[in-house]
């Protein structure tokens, strides 16, 4: 019986090693596979369902595929193109826009200098939305900190709730402000199904055009 008893631990430890050795082996292949993609020139496709780490270029655009997975997102002089079910933690560009697909999650924020953002129906972005100069269209997207713009419009449709604060900044020099220079005049809308749970700030004049039945924070004007 002693005999046998020693057999049994013996081969519980066994399986027990080579229970932990397949566990440790699987992790370091999924650790090695978010691989962190970087370029100079050229453009970075990430196939569908794909999952790598960071992605940053200088000259060229970057793309994620259907269900692919990534952690930060940034390139210099590129577009930003994420397909349906993409998940990311964040994303930025200085120049080019950022277009958003169906149903993705971003865990951070969007955020670009000289290019438009644009998301598509089921959305939801953690942090915030920012432009300077550029278009941000929201498509049934929730935010859940603030929408921000300098130059650009801001589009609010199809039920997108912004969580935080509308912010349009002031964009005109002091030297434009004393001879009283004109650039264009930004628009809000913000359509009878979507929501901005705080406030609007307006750093200068914009044509806001609310519609009845929308949520919105008081309108405060900073000029």
């Amino acid at each position: 019986m002693k005999e046998v008893s020693h057999t049994m631990k013996l081969s519980a430890a066994t399986m027990l090693a080579m229970l932990l050795g397949s566990y440790l082996y699987s992790s370091s292949v999924d650790a090695a596979e978010l691989r962190d993609i970087s370029k100079v020139n050229g453009g970075i496709r990430v196939s569908a369902e794909e999952q790598v780490g960071d992605i940053s270029s200088i000259n060229g655009g970057i793309d994620l595929g259907s269900g692919a997975s990534a952690d930060l997102l940034g390139t210099v002089n590129g577009a930003i193109e994420l397909d349906e079910r993409v998940e990311i933690t964040g994303a930025e560009t200085v120049n080019g826009g950022i277009r958003v697909s169906s149903d993705v999650p971003v865990h951070g924020s969007l955020t670009t200098v000289n290019g438009g953002i644009q998301t598509n129906p089921g959305t939801e972005i953690l942090r915030r939305v920012s432009t300077v100069n550029g278009k941000i269209r929201l498509r049934d997207t929730r935010v859940g900190e603030d929408v921000q713009t300098s130059n650009g419009d801001i589009f609010l449709t199809d039920g997108s709730i912004i969580e935080g604060d509308i912010v349009v900044k002031g964009r005109r020099s002091w030297l434009n402000r004393i001879f009283g220079f004109e650039g264009r005049t930004s628009k809000i809308i913000i359509d009878s199904n979507s929501a901005v749970r705080g406030d609007i700030h307006l750093y200068r004049e914009v044509d806001l055009d609310i519609a009845d039945g929308a949520e919105v924070g008081d309108v405060i004007e900073h000029f």
